[in-house]
């Protein structure tokens, strides 16, 4: 008995000497940002970690090794700024002004971070990381947290790869096939679609160090004590030490990374699923004909949509009067073509949960990468309406994949709609496809919560894990894309063809001027 006291006690001490401090930065006041932060948190929590998760969401019961720094204005000014709108500021741009407008939101999230007492009551209190992990959601201030506790830095990407965080490990965005984030295109682009897929990229080189991380080097200085001697945004956000993508080759676009960008979608996906309520697991099992799930995910309103859209969203299963519909709404909505006991609303359901059940046969999305991840890992069809930011091209990608149809809200027509979902109800393969290619999502080496949780680790035990880091970060723009080189090698074509041409002139010349003096001596 005695042995094995002294043996669990050697076990505990063991855990913990090896645990690691991490601080994980989630300041997006958007659910399904905090869920896959939080989901690799928890994890780590869990394994023994002590896990400090700043951030705009509270969990309801204690986790043990698990402390929260509650950033309490940043809820209520999310939703008074960018949800009340379903989004609408960020709809139906052009790439220019989509690109300066997200950027002003990232403005305001940067400056909300400014009048956090207990933000910077956390600050100002010592404290010890082995790494710092971040949500750069248009937030690169936060990125100072690594320079601030002298900690490696992770970057986390809730949308997959995009500008924000490539620059951060040297990845490369080919425009011929890399689809901008805010573009609803794939990787099979028309020559019109390329040029302006290329003009979004090139646009945002040019606005990303004058308007955006000017702007968030600011804030940083201001959230920060004693910046003087720090080394700029630019060279934090080089520094880096990793990517973890919230995406899945299967689910987006098939293109290269730097070593140190890692894909990991699907870290929020349960490996056991959360039972149902009783009312609920009913409602679905005696769906005998099948039922629909309806979810515009966490920040898109139902009821704040124009009357005219959500009639058209209503009116979209008349052709199915069998089938039971679920619906994620904040208030209460009929649906005029079914009995009120075949529809169930409420504010919110554990989406894994519902698509989980087999009678679940279509789930009509907003196309967020949550819910699209979701969808592929259970295998359901869907129908995207798309609002704004990444959900364009998610929902198009559905499409491509053969999955599902995408109908963006600015195109929403009752007509639609209402063939989207029969075409996919109706015809196999939809079904077949998700099916697919959830059976390729799921053929993984390690299961992407595992994944997530292995790269933290290696990155605070390789005290960042300088040997992942390309050099593609250091170099200037005119000598990653080799400028310098193509110019000289232009110089030196153009100056022996100048060359060539001078010494063809002369030789004409010399030989022309010889057959003239010889026919003036013949004469």
């Amino acid at each position: 008995m005695r042995l094995l006291q002294v043996f669990l006690i050697w076990c505990f001490s063991y855990r913990n000497l090896y645990g690691y401090n991490i601080l994980a930065v989630l300041p997006t006041a958007s659910k399904s940002h905090y869920y896959i932060g939080s989901s690799l948190m928890k994890g780590l929590a869990r394994e023994g970690h002590q896990v400090t998760v700043i951030s705009p969401f509270k969990e309801e019961i204690p986790i043990e090794n698990f402390t929260e720094v509650f950033l309490e204005n940043f809820l209520a000014e999310f939703q008074r700024t960018l949800t009340v709108n379903n989004g609408k500021a960020f709809n139906n741009k052009h790439f220019w002004d989509a690109i300066l407008t997200f950027y002003e939101a990232g403005k305001l999230i940067a400056n909300w971070s400014l009048s956090s007492q207990n933000l910077h009551n956390f600050i100002n209190t010592k404290h010890h990381f082995d790494v710092v992990v971040v949500d750069v959601c248009f937030s690169d201030h936060f990125l100072g947290f690594g320079q601030h506790f002298n900690a490696p830095i992770i970057a986390l990407s809730s949308f997959g790869a995009s500008k924000l965080t490539t620059d951060l490990v040297g990845s490369p965005n080919f425009a011929s096939y890399v689809p901008h984030t805010l573009n609803p295109y794939t990787d099979r682009m028309s020559f019109w679609q390329r040029i302006y897929n290329s003009l979004t990229f090139w646009f945002e080189d040019i606005a990303m160090p004058y308007y955006f991380l000017s702007e968030q080097q600011k804030v940083m200085e201001k959230l920060f004590p004693n910046t003087t001697n720090w080394p700029s945004l630019d060279e934090i956000r080089r520094n880096v030490s990793l990517v973890l993508l919230n995406t899945h080759t299967t689910i987006g676009t098939p293109r290269p990374y730097a070593p140190n960008m890692i894909e990991v979608g699907g870290m929020q996906i349960e490996t056991e699923i959360v039972p149902l309520s009783p009312e609920i697991q009913t409602f679905l099992d005696e769906a005998n004909d099948g039922a629909i799930f309806v979810s515009l995910g966490s920040n898109v309103l139902l009821t704040k949509l124009p009357r005219g859209q959500l009639e058209v969203i209503t009116g979209a299963f008349s052709g199915y009067p069998n089938h039971r519909i679920l619906i994620k709404s904040d208030e209460h909505i009929v649906i005029p073509s079914h009995k009120e006991s075949d529809v169930l609303v409420e504010p919110w359901f554990n989406q894994q949960s519902i698509l989980a059940h087999k009678n679940i046969k279509l789930f009509v999305t907003h196309g967020g990468l949550l819910s699209i991840t979701e969808a592929i890992y259970f295998g359901k069809p869907v129908v995207g309406i798309p609002f704004f930011f990444d959900q364009s091209m998610n929902a198009q990608l559905s499409e491509q994949k053969g999955f599902g149809i995408s109908i963006p809200i600015e195109t929403l027509t009752a007509d639609r709609i209402s063939t989207a979902v029969r075409k996919v109800l109706s015809e196999p393969s939809y079904a077949e496809n998700a099916k697919i290619i959830s059976s390729r999502f799921r053929d993984q080496p390690l299961f992407p919560l595992e994944l997530g949780m292995h790269w933290v680790k290696h990155v605070a035990k390789n005290k960042g894990a300088p040997h992942l880091r390309s050099v593609a970060v250091d170099l200037p723009f005119y000598k990653l894309y080799n400028l310098d080189v193509w110019a000289f090698i232009f110089i030196v074509v153009l100056l022996g063809t100048l060359a060539t041409l001078k010494t063809i002139k002369l030789i004409i010349s010399f030989v022309f001027t010889s057959n003239v003096k010889r026919k003036m001596k013949e004469t």
